[in-house]
């Protein structure tokens, strides 16, 4: 009997003694992420316009894809073919595209973006247009520049 006390004791004494070192043990976190970088002036978010008053021009900035349709690749007036790009955003809106003039600042050569889901950022001028193109919206987005959201911090090879 005198020995299952001490033996009883002796578990005691060890869990207390185990318990009151589990409770000093700190508890490991995960490191925790440093705040981003604030930019003075704050920059709005690029967001797409509201479409209203329709008769109106709208100047732009948006965040989409570039891709191209072949309208006539059979015409033996035009080799190899007239093509047609158009812009669909990241929000799913797809405008006709116009590229007379614009300004490419790019991390790699411009067909290299056409149909290939890399991003681009595109500013220009939405105006309406006319003539009914089968689901699309009734814009045609002339842009005045179109470039890549690494510019100018390019990598050296940045093809995908």
């Amino acid at each position: 009997m005198h020995r299952t006390l001490t033996v009883v004791a002796a578990l005691a004494v060890l869990l207390a003694t185990v318990q009151l070192y589990a409770q000093n043990i700190p508890i490991i976190e995960p490191p925790r992420m440093p705040e981003p970088p604030k930019i003075w002036p704050p920059q709005p978010p690029i967001r797409e316009p509201p479409i209203w008053p329709p008769w109106r021009p709208i100047i732009v900035e948006l965040k989409g894809y570039i891709y191209a349709i072949v309208v006539d690749p059979f015409d033996w007036r035009r080799m190899p073919g007239r093509t047609e790009y158009y812009f669909q955003t990241v929000g799913g809106r797809v405008y006709s595209l116009e590229l007379r003039g614009a300004k490419l600042y790019l991390c790699d050569h411009f067909t290299n973006y056409v149909g290939t889901g890399r991003l681009v950022i595109v500013k220009g001028i939405l105006w309406p247009s006319f003539i009914p193109i089968p689901f699309r919206d009734y814009y045609v987005l002339f842009a005045t520049e179109i470039r890549d959201p690494a510019y100018p911090h390019c990598t050296a090879n940045t093809s995908s």
